[in-house]
């Protein structure tokens, strides 16, 4: 049986919609309420029901979906009245709506809908099945570092964004914990796996690779820290 709570202003919507599905075969409408902040009382003594959340009275429908989630994590809503505009879909989507329904969508596509989103399946059109597909491309891609960040190994990631703090390779000797004379190597590596002529190049692409969210350079950070902004930890031999 699958478990249904409706969210909508209007209250002779949301009780008709009620009725409907409540005689519809497998669903059980355990509450209904005019507001999503009205919610969450009834989800503490029941595990994953699926909202039917209606954005078209809300002022601000992503707002509510983000605190929906933000207090119960893992929720399934689906937002109803979304536009079929794709830019609309895919921000419901990002923001971690289950499922979504436009304003000339039926009722017979909302029940399967709802057990699509029931049983963890995404219902949508091909339109925006291949929306979806290029926007998880689009963030792929903004999260991948750099071809260039990738040819360095992570202790020289770590000597470059030292670079870009300044430090001379004694300072950053002492910071690692290794030689000098491993610094002196990993700077000349660092030169010329990039292409790069001296260290204020290496200090400029070490920033770009900051600006620009390298993974790479982002998780070398913690051990760039200088120490008494990280916990105390023992050299580390090289």
């Amino acid at each position: 049986m699958i478990e249904l709570i409706i969210i909508g202003a209007t209250r002779f919507y949301r009780e008709g919609l009620a009725l409907v599905l409540q005689n519809t075969d497998g669903f059980v409408v355990v509450s209904t309420h005019a507001q999503p902040e009205e919610l969450e009382p009834d989800l503490t003594a029941r595990k994953h029901p699926v909202v039917l959340l209606d954005i078209a009275d809300l002022p601000d429908g992503p707002s509510a979906v983000i605190a929906l989630l933000a207090r119960n994590p893992g929720l399934r809503i689906i937002t109803l009245g979304v536009s079929d505009q794709e830019y609309d879909i895919l921000a419901y989507a990002e923001l971690g709506a289950a499922g979504y329904l436009t304003r000339e969508h039926s009722i017979s596509e909302l029940i399967r809908t709802i057990s699509s989103v029931a049983n963890g399946e995404l219902r949508c059109s091909p339109r925006v099945a291949a929306a979806l597909c290029r926007r998880v491309a689009e963030l792929s891609a903004e999260l991948q570092p750099s071809p260039s960040a990738r040819v360095l190994s992570r202790r020289e990631a770590e000597v470059a964004v030292l670079l870009e703090q300044g430090l001379s390779n004694q300072e950053i000797s002492r910071r690692l914990c290794i030689a000098l004379a491993t610094v002196k190597n990993h700077v000349h590596n660092i030169l010329d796996k990039l292409g790069l002529q001296g260290r204020a190049a290496a200090a400029a692409w070490a920033r770009q690779q900051r600006l620009d969210h390298s993974v790479l350079v982002r998780s070398t950070l913690h051990h760039a820290l200088p120490p008494n902004n990280r916990p105390h930890s023992n050299c580390r031999p090289d």
